[in-house]
């Protein structure tokens, strides 16, 4: 993700029907006003896309009240001038390790302290998982599946550390100047490598792009993948390494291992 100023060729809007789901959109305002505050609580870093677009800016929820909620700027003019001048920000974050996709309208560019906010009406609708039907792992790092991705430029294939899985797709921690991934962009061809030697050959799909510092200052990009036509058995597969991941964290917890 990037903060410049949105060009000509970037005006790309992905802003469709990204979970056809129905089922995880909430719509209750208590519900919205209580998954904000939950982004306020967590320190949840935002994926702000003007008009939609594929350019996107890190913000932060800052505040919410009854009718509306207060997002960070950045400390870059021209960003926020994109972000002032557009009709709606398109919103990623994280709650509880689980996406939450919004959509706000009208953004109104505020000073807070010397400081750039945005002040916006509470979304009408946001997706949320709400509990995860499909359990998400944090993988150890000593033993972790590792994906291959084939790489744009015809180079050789990626390779990163999935930081986290579950049946439904997988989470990638990548340096943010990189900037593999687009949201919504299908990559055919990828190789999901279980510590136990299994090799699932799968199509994935971008669903979130989450852009975070470290401790150390360095910034770093979480890509949030889904899996697409999974062979037979690879669910069974994946399943099985949660299953023994989560058993001997267990295990070690009651001081068993």
């Amino acid at each position: 993700m990037s903060e410049h100023e949105p060009t000509e060729s970037s005006q790309t809007s992905f802003d469709g029907n990204l979970y056809a789901d129905e089922k995880y959109m909430v719509r209750n305002r208590r519900q919205i006003r209580m998954l904000m505050q939950a982004l306020i609580d967590q320190r949840a870093t935002l994926s702000a896309h003007p008009d939609g677009r594929e350019q996107s800016f890190p913000s932060a929820v800052l505040e919410v009240d009854e009718d509306g909620v207060l997002l960070d700027g950045s400390p870059m003019p021209a960003v926020n001038r994109s972000a002032a001048n557009a009709g709606f920000l398109l919103c990623f974050a994280q709650v509880d390790k689980v996406m939450v996709r919004f959509r706000v309208e009208q953004p109104q560019q505020q000073e807070q302290g010397g400081h750039v906010a945005f002040r916006v009406e509470l979304p009408e609708e946001l997706y949320h998982l709400q509990r995860r039907e499909l359990y998400r792992l944090e993988t150890p790092v000593g033993d972790s599946p590792w994906c291959s991705v084939p790489d744009p430029a015809g180079g050789e294939p990626l390779r990163w550390r999935a930081v986290d899985i579950s049946a439904g797709g997988i989470a990638l921690l990548l340096p943010a100047e990189q900037q593999v991934f687009k949201l919504q962009q299908r990559h055919a061809g990828c190789v999901l490598e279980l510590p136990d030697g299994t090799a699932i050959t799968t199509n994935l799909v971008v669903c979130s792009l989450v852009t975070r510092k470290q401790a150390n200052g360095v910034e770093q990009e979480r890509v949030g993948l889904r899996f697409e036509a999974l062979p037979r058995g690879a669910d069974a597969a994946i399943q099985r390494y949660i299953f023994r991941i989560d058993r001997e964290r267990k295990a070690r917890l009651n001081g068993d291992g």
